[in-house]
């Protein structure tokens, strides 16, 4: 059954994941949002992007079919949250809502301070995404806030491995507080052959701990729709 509103979090891939989910969708209402800053998904990614918009504004978009971005404007050219009753009213309306929930500063995975991830009241699922081209870089290279964890603050030339990896996946599944029927976790950017049989044992180790994880690549096709709204 599909989710009504799916939050994306973690790195390496979240921005890429909307964009794909957008698409997937795009014959429902969809509403793409953040509850932190993204920048404007436009055509041919969304029909349609909306900076402030008022609300009689925004729900006549959403009442027609199509990927709708819509926030309030931030620094940067990018968007921020709408208003809570706002975006509570286009969730109503919407078929479906995507909503960008987490940042990274374009690294492939992150660690979370105590107010990270922002995730909508209305989050129905919880798609957590890590970025595999981490693998066998330095902590500092890879992760973002990586000082938050102490050992990698003392040693940041520390080489991600499959234990960097699950540790931050793992801190993330903490961090956004949800039961683990509500989350999938994808490891992204398995653009090869190798780097997909590299992840698999890190798959493993999170299906054990009772989350649906999948390996694959976004930018290679992976059918990211068809597993949320199985």
């Amino acid at each position: 059954m599909q989710p009504k509103c799916i939050a994306i979090i973690g790195a390496g891939g979240k921005t890429t994941a909307l964009r794909t989910l957008a698409h997937a969708f795009a014959a429902q209402r969809v509403l793409v949002t953040t509850s932190t800053h993204i920048f404007p998904l436009t055509p041919p990614d969304c029909r349609i992007s909306l900076i402030d918009p008022t609300p009689d504004t925004l729900l006549a978009q959403l009442r027609l079919s199509g990927a709708v971005c819509a926030g309030q404007q931030a620094n940067d050219g990018k968007l921020c949250a709408l208003p809570p009753e706002l975006l509570a009213q286009a969730a109503h309306t919407a078929d479906i809502v995507l909503c960008e929930a987490d940042g990274a500063h374009h690294l492939p995975l992150k660690l979370h301070r105590t107010d990270e991830p922002v995730l909508p009241p209305q989050t129905d699922l919880c798609l957590i995404v890590a970025g595999l081209s981490a693998l066998g870089r330095p902590v500092h290279e890879a992760v973002h806030r990586y000082a938050l964890y102490p050992p990698w603050a003392a040693n940041p030339s520390q080489t991600v491995g499959i234990d960097e990896l699950l540790y931050c996946v793992r801190e993330t599944v903490i961090a956004c507080g949800l039961p683990t029927d509500r989350l999938r976790v994808l490891l992204n950017q398995a653009d090869t052959p190798a780097l997909a049989a590299l992840a698999e044992p890190a798959a493993q180790a999170l299906r054990a701990d009772g989350l649906d994880c999948r390996v694959g690549s976004l930018r290679a096709g992976f059918a990211l729709a068809d597993w949320l709204s199985a």
